[in-house]
Order: C-alpha cells, then sequence, then structure tokens
C-alpha cells in the first residue's frame, strides 16, 4: 500500500484544500513542484510557482469565501482527475469587474499529474462563461 503522503489521490486532496479552499500560499511549497506545467482551453505551458501564487491570490482576493467541493476523484498512475463545484461571493476586482456582491456558483473539471509527492502538472476547464454571466457581464459582448 502507497503511503498517504505519496498517494496520489491523496495529494489531490490536499491540493484542492491547501490551494482553492485555504488560499495558503505558504504551504503551497509543500504541495506543488517549484515548476508548474499548466493546460486550460487558453494557456498552455510552464509556469513557475510564484506566478501560480498570484493567479491564487488574485481569486482569493476576488471571492474571499471561494470553496470546491469535489464530486470524485479518480486515479490512474500518476495522473488523478476531478471535478465539482466552485462557489464564492464576489467581493474583490476580477477580470476587471469590480466587486458585484454576486455569488458564482461554476463546474470545474482537474486532472494533476503528481511526482514525487507534489503537483508537477495540471489541466483545469472551469465554466467560466456561466461565472461572468453570474457576475453580470455578457461574456458575447465585446
Amino acid at each position: 500500500m502507497a503511503h498517504r503522503e505519496s498517494d496520489p489521490k491523496e495529494v489531490a486532496r490536499r491540493y484542492v484544500e491547501v490551494v482553492w479552499n485555504e488560499g495558503n500560499i505558504e504551504e503551497m511549497d509543500e504541495v506543488l513542484t517549484e515548476q508548474q506545467v499548466y493546460h486550460d482551453p487558453t494557456d498552455d505551458g510552464e509556469e513557475p510557482l510564484s506566478e501560480f501564487k498570484e493567479f491564487v491570490q488574485g481569486y482569493h482576493r476576488a471571492f474571499p469565501d471561494l470553496s470546491f467541493s469535489v464530486d470524485r476523484y479518480i486515479a490512474e498512475g500518476d495522473l488523478v482527475s476531478f471535478w465539482g463545484q466552485a462557489t464564492g461571493t464576489h467581493q474583490g476586482s476580477f477580470m476587471g469587474i469590480e466587486p458585484t456582491g454576486n455569488r458564482i456558483d461554476l463546474m470545474g473539471i482537474n486532472v494533476v499529474r503528481v511526482i514525487d509527492g507534489k503537483v508537477a502538472e495540471r489541466w483545469a476547464n472551469f465554466d467560466i462563461f456561466g461565472m461572468l454571466q453570474q457576475l453580470g457581464r455578457d461574456p458575447l459582448s465585446a
């Protein structure tokens, strides 16, 4: 049986808690490798952990009560996929949108690659279109 800290599903669970639910920038060093590889529909490539920390801080400033509840984790080898609901209240500037006080509730799907007990590569796809609508913006308008 794998040691708890090296079990990819446990590492993915810790990633969700530390990064998205707690926004714990200091503890992220224990959960993620210094150099990340990141993939989403708009970006693909290497990302230093320091840049990802700034990204996470931006989300937590905009949505201080941000929470990601995971429906299921599925692991195969060093890859773990998981999906669930992200919720929060828009209380800070986000993507040029001043605070609205609106609640967001959107689905997201993630995959992480775990190497030596840390997340080293991430794929993410969230309903940003729906989130912008929930913030009162029409994503289709120029």
